[in-house]
């Protein structure tokens, strides 16, 4: 949710909405601008390109604290390192945006980093690229909860010549620069900010440290998870998977699609629902599936993988999550309210799942002769969706845990803290979201480790599928899926890895953040409609063994499918279950990323 940047997506079937880049928003992948099967692969040349990314992206986050927190007011930034203190001139930095020349002062400080002359030149464009975002924006933005609790975690790096936090000089010049005629830039910081103020360059160097970290923790538990997958598909049975029928190809249905408002009068909340179905119903008893939508989206982010369960006789169902949706979103970005969403949706979005089951319930034998199963209900989610449908299979909550996870240092690693550590503004109670009729749930890229912590998911106990995406810098794998699924203690379940998964489709953003991310080296992103397809697979093959009870669908949840719908593709997926848990539990374990002191407090020593 750092530097959330609003962006106009695509009209779908029936709604445009607005979307930004957040945790739960948008949908599930990115599109891998100018490359092919035979370029450089995600783990080729020993691994470097995400090493690269996190140092690019780094770097640009160093110089982002130059720029953008530096003053015009005493015309100079100061740096500290021990006792030891220097400055660049701003005048420096303007000359360098202008010439390329960076002039002695600010040459030492590239000498002192290591900076190549390629992020040079990048750092040279970003400070006069203009950020291209709505000065009203941001300025909502910056005094929303979100936005506060952003500028007080950059604040507490970059403080004032007192050694206070500079949030609020921050907030005024970021939102004086953006009502400039050129844009927002970052030299027009200097212009803006009305202190001065100084970088601990220790507390950089720790930053800088703690970034490694995350690219080794990131890259040991991908490599481990393709170890693993390996060895767990040489203990399955071959299979020749081109003989059997192609999960990813439509089914035989022709599918009915329309919208319904709902009012649950309980709650007094109002809201829609996508409901997708064959034209002719199938014969038996019928599968359904909900699915929960991210945070600032809307329903018909899930209409490709909803018609094509529906293709196969399943009845979909997707509600709209009215406190934390696109209209929440528009909301905030014309001025109508002052969050990007409500708290509230931590309870009210679980209630509305099971409001659409008791409405479900309801038209059964008028509408579908009493043949919808809604003893045996799948319900998939992504991101903040995720969340929801873990709640729904029995995750409850856990304040003690929480509190600690969000009393902890560098929280923007794991950028969906800064939504998990909402939920400790809500009453602390028992709450209980648990639906009897959820017996299957698939989450992708799930908002899960703070808010629940071990105790919390060892409650689910419904078969699971959980996917992962290798890039995903808002749900971070080695924070959130990879770190949590171990402590799902459930069987069956299943781990997927998505290469190139990045959370979001950047391809729905902005024109100026999707070309600030593709020009990141080594930030490779697979395309959206390759990581639909791996979806519609695996979905399909979940909710048919486990929500319409079919096993012979359970031979398409083995690594060796996942090998096989990516066998020539670029960007792989791997699978593995829960056969597989103790080779995974050891690296998890062993990361630095999870041992006590480190980034993250380890779940063996939390209340």
């Amino acid at each position: 949710m750092a530097n959330i940047p609003p962006a106009l997506r695509q009209p779908g079937d029936e709604i445009t909405s607005l979307r930004l880049a957040t945790p739960g928003q948008g949908r599930l992948s990115h599109r891998c601008p100018g490359s092919d099967a035979t370029s450089r692969g995600l783990f080729g040349s020993a691994l470097n390109p995400i090493r690269r990314w996190g140092k690019s992206v780094f770097l640009r986050g160093v110089f982002a604290l130059m720029a953008g927190f530096s003053a015009s007011a005493a015309e100079k930034l100061s740096f500290q390192y021990g006792l030891l203190q220097r400055s660049i001139e701003v005048s420096s930095l303007q000359s360098f945006a202008e010439t390329g020349n960076p002039g002695e002062d600010l040459d030492y400080y590239f000498r002192l980093i290591g900076t190549t002359e390629a992020e040079k030149e990048v750092f040279r464009q970003a400070l006069q690229t203009p950020a291209g975002v709505d000065p009203r924006l941001v300025s909502r933005f910056l005094y929303s909860e979100f936005g506060e609790e952003i500028l007080e975690n950059l604040g507490g790096v970059v403080k004032t010549p007192a050694g206070l936090n500079s949030k609020l000089s921050l907030r005024s010049a970021l939102i004086l620069a953006s009502q400039q005629p050129e844009g927002l830039t970052l030299l027009n910081f200097f212009e803006e900010l009305p202190t001065n103020l100084t970088i601990d360059l220790g507390e950089v160097q720790r930053l800088q440290q703690a970034t490694e970290r995350v690219v080794q923790g990131t890259l040991s538990t991908i490599e481990q998870m393709k170890t693993v997958a390996a060895a767990e598909a040489t203990e399955n049975s071959p299979l020749d998977y081109s003989e059997l029928p192609d999960l990813t190809e439509p089914g035989p249905y022709d599918v009915v699609r329309y919208r319904l408002d709902l009012e649950d009068e309980s709650r007094n909340r109002q809201f829609y629902v996508d409901f997708y179905r064959p034209r002719t119903l199938p014969s038996g008893d019928i599968p359904v599936i909900v699915y929960s939508h991210g945070l600032g989206d809307d329903p018909t982010s899930f209409a490709a993988q909803a018609e094509h369960l529906a293709a196969y006789g399943f009845v979909v169902a997707v509600p709209q999550h009215h406190g934390s949706d696109a209209s929440q979103l528009e909301a905030f970005q014309a001025g109508l309210s002052d969050r990007i969403y409500l708290v509230s949706d931590f309870v009210d979005r679980p209630a509305d799942v099971s409001y659409v089951l008791d409405y479900l319930t309801e038209r059964n034998g008028a509408e579908f002769a009493g043949r919808l199963d809604l003893d045996s209900v799948g319900v998939g989610g992504h991101s903040f969706g995720g969340y929801t449908a873990l709640a729904l299979a029995g995750a409850t909550l856990n304040f003690d845990y929480l509190a600690q996870q969000c009393d902890q240092q560098y929280q923007f690693f794991n950028i969906s803290l800064l939504l998990q550590c909402d939920v400790l503004q809500l009453p602390r109670q028992d709450y209980d979201f648990r639906d009897p009729r959820i017996t299957a749930v698939a989450v992708k890229n799930p908002v899960n480790s703070a808010v629940f912590g071990s105790e919390g998911l060892n409650n689910v106990d419904v078969p699971i599928l959980v996917a992962a995406g290798s890039h995903d810098p808002a749900t971070p794998a080695v924070f959130e899926q990879f770190r949590t699924f171990p402590l799902i203690e459930t069987e069956p379940k299943y781990l997927v890895l998505m290469e190139g998964q990045a959370h979001v489709d950047i391809s729905d953003l902005d024109a100026g953040i999707s070309q600030t991310l593709d020009s990141i080296e080594g930030l490779d992103l697979a395309p959206s409609d390759l990581l639909e397809q791996y979806s519609k697979a695996l979905n399909l093959a979940f909710y048919e063994t486990y929500t319409a009870r079919k096993p012979e669908y359970q031979v398409y949840l083995r690594p060796g499918y996942a090998d096989y719908l990516s066998q020539a593709q670029q960007f792989k997926i791997y699978l593995v279950s829960e056969v597989s848990e103790d080779e995974l539990l050891h690296p998890l374990e062993d990361n630095p990323l999870m041992s006590e002191g480190s980034l993250t407090t380890d779940f063996a020593h939390q209340p």
